[in-house]
């Protein structure tokens, strides 16, 4: 057991870039979580609460890349644990029928991430509410209306996802 305190304002770990080695246990404190520079999500583990890892799914891939950065927001308080220590944990301690069901899973939470981070992406742009200019040729007002139906289309469909 490594225990460490990163300070408020420092990156725990860093999306992409460099392969890890380690990941983290969040014993105390708060963290952000980016993929992709957008902040997906919030975390606060107080002392005595159950801790969670950070950065597990870089365990499952080649590269050793994590699918997104983490910064505390607070002094937190980690314990780092090397990746090749989860590993020798799971390739011999999990059974042999739960591994499909694992990698599945590690596929869903890493989709997922990409997905909440395009869906912030697009929330963060403007909304535009086209007005089709009148002195243009029919071709070109039937592709910018086109181009408006999809646009309503898309927004609605990601509105209607999000919303259920």
């Amino acid at each position: 057991m490594t225990i460490e305190t990163i300070k408020a304002g420092q990156w725990v770990v860093a999306e992409g870039g460099v392969p890890e080695y380690s990941i983290y246990k969040l014993l105390s404190g708060t963290v952000s979580i980016y993929k992709s520079g957008s902040r997906i999500r919030e975390v606060t583990i107080n002392k005595g609460d159950k801790p969670i890892m950070i950065g597990i799914t870089a365990i499952f891939r080649d590269d050793l890349m994590h699918m997104a950065s983490v910064k505390a927001e607070t002094d937190v308080e980690v314990d780092r644990i090397y990746i090749d220590q989860i590993r020798g944990t799971l390739a011999n301690e999990i059974p042999k029928e739960n591994k499909n069901d694992i990698a599945i899973m590690i596929k869903s939470i890493t989709m997922g991430n990409e997905l909440v981070s395009l869906v912030n992406k697009f929330y963060d742009l403007p909304k535009i509410n086209l007005e089709i200019p009148t002195n243009v040729s029919t071709e070109t007002e039937e592709i910018l209306s086109e181009i408006t139906r999809l646009y309503n289309l898309i927004g609605a469909d990601i509105d209607k996802t999000c919303n259920t």
